[in-house]
């Protein structure tokens, strides 16, 4: 993913199908004739939009081949709830879960504008940028897209928890058929699902929205509950310095250059990484100290000297020429999604390392 991190996440779903949101205990009187409503395209152009509310959303979607877990198709269930804010800008607040994993596989998102935050119950956060409203299925329901519909008519009115409500039938801009209630006092919108003749396991979408305008403040995660990958700017290949460049190769699990496992620590494995420095047009200065190894939980583990692989060591690189060496790690057995992270005069820099395939305890 540019959304790289955790595609298994429920707003990524969405091009597989239409997600469904699920409403809990809502209560409805049933659909009835409104011969003096409003036209559709005034009422969904003039939907209103709350300060923040309560969300609830839940999926059908069909899983094949492995997926199904023997053969043939699965249905499969993806949901979610938390909270949301609309004002000044969307923020929101999920736990999702779904049937895909025998644990459900619990995601926890923060989203904040256009960056989405996710971490499962057994890691640190990540965060991937640019990501666009429409990826989340459950964004259907929001004023500034239901202003985009099209096709619209009035199915009638119907009390709704409690409030009476519009009943619209539409289409999204993509061609999806959806119905979406709306609240006549106010204009919120409280429930959108797919068309009640169009559903089938990838259009199958049910949004709920509740307790409106409670002054929900969301926040995103600190730096230091992020992975260390997302600690500054991240570099897979040649890294920019003040006179020239620093690459870092893959890793190997033998700090004497040697292709196989070193197995001669019980308290953990090795890991070298080879860097390239490269001059410009005068000399540049290599700082082997500015390299950190940390696992996904920002723990540090600092460079050893152990070895025989040639190190990276202090020294100037004449103009116009590269110099290599290496650095050891020794991780504990627990951790291989590890990320080397540079303290640069020009801000962090980070370079993903693993996850590695490790060797087992005995070595």
């Amino acid at each position: 993913m540019a959304m790289s991190r955790r595609t298994c996440a429920g707003v990524v779903i969405a091009a597989c199908g239409w997600m469904v949101a699920c409403g809990g205990g809502s209560v409805s009187t049933g659909v009835l004739p409104a011969a003096s409503a409003p036209p559709a395209a005034q009422l969904l152009a003039h939907a209103s939009s709350p300060t923040d509310a309560h969300l609830t959303y839940q999926t059908h979607y069909w899983a094949e081949g492995p997926l199904a877990g023997g053969g043939g198709y699965v249905k499969k269930l993806w949901s979610g709830a938390g909270e949301l804010v609309l004002k000044p800008k969307l923020m929101a607040s999920l736990r999702e879960t779904s049937t895909f994993c025998y644990s459900l596989c619990p995601l926890n998102e923060i989203i904040d504008g256009h960056d989405r935050y996710t971490k499962s119950d057994q890691s640190s956060w990540g965060v991937d940028h640019a990501v666009g409203i429409d990826t989340y299925a459950w964004s259907a329901i929001l004023p500034s897209r239901l202003g985009q519909a099209t096709g619209g008519r009035v199915a009638g009115g119907e009390g709704f928890d409690g409030t009476k409500t519009w009943v619209i039938d539409a289409d999204m801009p993509g061609g999806q058929s959806f119905r979406v209630w709306l609240r006549q006092d106010d204009g919120y919108p409280v429930q959108l699902t797919s068309s009640p003749n169009q559903k089938t396991p990838y259009l199958d979408l049910k949004v709920n929205l509740s307790a409106f305008d409670r002054g929900i403040q969301i926040s995103v995660p600190p730096r230091n509950e992020l992975d260390p990958r997302y600690w500054g700017t991240e570099y897979n290949g040649p890294i920019p310095l003040v006179g020239g460049t620093v690459t870092i190769h893959p890793a190997i699990y033998d700090c004497n250059g040697g292709d196989g496992w070193d197995d001669s620590r019980s308290d953990g494995y090795f890991i070298l990484v080879p860097f390239s420095y490269t001059s410009g047009a005068k000399p540049l200065v290599i700082d082997p100290a500015v390299w950190t190894l940390y696992d996904t939980f920002g723990h540090p583990y600092p460079a050893q000297a152990l070895g025989s692989a040639p190190k990276l060591g202090a020294q100037q690189v004449p103009a116009g020429a590269s110099r290599s060496g290496d650095l050891c790690f020794v991780v504990p057995w627990s951790q291989d999604n590890l990320t080397i992270v540079g303290a640069l005069p020009g801000g962090l820099v980070t370079h993903f390392v693993g996850g590695l395939r490790r060797p087992d305890a005995s070595g």
